[in-house]
């Protein structure tokens, strides 16, 4: 019997009924991938700029808390508030509102607010997509929750590539806290064009090593201890399914849950998790910021500069000067900043991706059923006419 004539249509491949599955999944997965990574961005950029705002005062003292008397003299620079060396707190808070009014606790918010936004909501968006990857990649992350090792790579990783990305913004920022820079420049813009046409590249992102050095390790034991420390003490209060997420949140359902009952509880147990990895990590990598401050405080163009130049000088001088005691100068002021920023930030970004993930997801659905319904309502005039 003659075989039979093969048309070159009968060759092609015809899509099995996985295939068409998994294409089916895909299209489904990619809208709620970008939804996701939306809501993180924006939920880190609206809790970043919230805790910006309100704490801008105690960035503005530590960064004058490190400006002792002997680094002024090394970098010819005049002071213009009378603050005696080794003041606390409340002693440099009292001197800033007196010589430089209540508005001097806000100097530089404008550098910071910017630098912030970006910077918080670019580390939530890479640290987003580090975990959701090893998520799938580890077999130790397969339930949702992060091993030691992927938490800590993701968050050293996240935050230094968010610190190279804006750091010409923080020597602005660094400088427009203090009185004795902000006059020098009208604005940011200003500050930047300044900076870049007097000090070139090395003006704009000085501080830059210390800066990886005092953030990576920063937010890598940050992150641990935030996810370890949730995760215990939700254990002790009776929160179940609290492991160590990022957040725990689905974009896949975000909408259609319930809130939960002990929503109180939860935001409490972030707060105080937060509070408590924000201050031990920030106690572990003082030196690095004192460092990271003193060189973006050292104009590349003037007579002394090269006193702080680099990292291996600045140690150097800051124990030849003023002992191991230079090396925590402001310690007070940032471990306090920072417990209640990390404790805000956190409590407000896991509430806040929920929100803009819901809010996200039903403006999707409005916009996919849009269509459906204008093809219903021609269809029903078609068969009137």
């Amino acid at each position: 019997m003659a075989s039979p004539s093969l048309s070159p249509l009968s060759l092609e491949k015809k899509p099995s009924a996985s295939s068409n599955a998994k294409s089916s999944i895909a299209r489904a997965q990619s809208p709620r991938h970008g939804r996701k990574t939306l809501a993180n961005f924006l939920g880190g950029a609206t809790s970043g700029c919230i805790s910006t705002l309100l704490l801008q005062p105690l960035d503005v003292i530590k960064t004058r808390m490190q400006m002792s008397s002997a680094f002024n003299r090394s970098v010819n620079l005049q002071q213009a508030l009378s603050i005696q060396s080794n003041t606390g707190v409340w002693r440099t808070f009292r001197t800033i509102v007196a010589q430089d009014s209540i508005a001097g606790l806000w100097r530089g918010v404008v550098p910071t607010f910017v630098r912030n936004s970006l910077g918080v909501g670019l580390y939530f968006v890479t640290l987003s997509s580090i975990t959701s990857f090893a998520a799938k990649r580890d077999s130790r992350s397969q339930d949702g929750a992060l091993s030691n090792r992927v938490a800590l790579f993701a968050g050293a990783f996240s935050r230094s590539f968010a610190v190279c990305m804006l750091c010409p913004l923080s020597v602005v920022k660094t400088r427009m806290e203090t009185i004795e820079y902000a006059n020098k420049y009208s604005g940011v813009l200003n500050a930047l064009a300044s900076i870049a046409r007097k000090e070139g590249p090395r003006g704009l992102f000085a501080g830059l090593v210390p800066a990886i050095v005092r953030d990576a390790p920063y937010s890598a034991l940050y992150m641990l201890i935030y996810l370890r420390t949730k995760q215990h003490i939700g254990a002790l209060v009776g929160i179940k399914d609290n492991r160590s997420k990022i957040n725990n949140s689905s974009p896949s359902n975000a909408s259609s849950l319930p809130e939960p009952p002990n929503k109180g509880l939860l935001m409490s147990v972030n707060f105080v998790s937060g509070a408590f990895g924000g201050g031990l990590a920030t106690l572990l990598t003082q030196p690095q910021d004192v460092i990271k401050t003193r060189m973006q405080l050292t104009q590349r163009h003037i007579k002394g500069a090269n006193r702080y130049g680099t990292v291996r000088e600045s140690a150097r001088r800051i124990f030849a000067e003023e002992g191991m005691y230079g090396f925590f100068r402001g310690s007070s002021a940032r471990v306090l900043k920072r417990m209640l920023g990390s404790a805000l930030t956190w409590m407000l970004y896991e509430e806040l991706v929920t929100y803009y993930q819901r809010m996200l997801k039903s403006k999707t659905l409005l916009i996919e059923e849009k269509p459906v319904e204008e093809t219903k309502v021609a269809a029903v005039q078609k068969k009137t006419r």
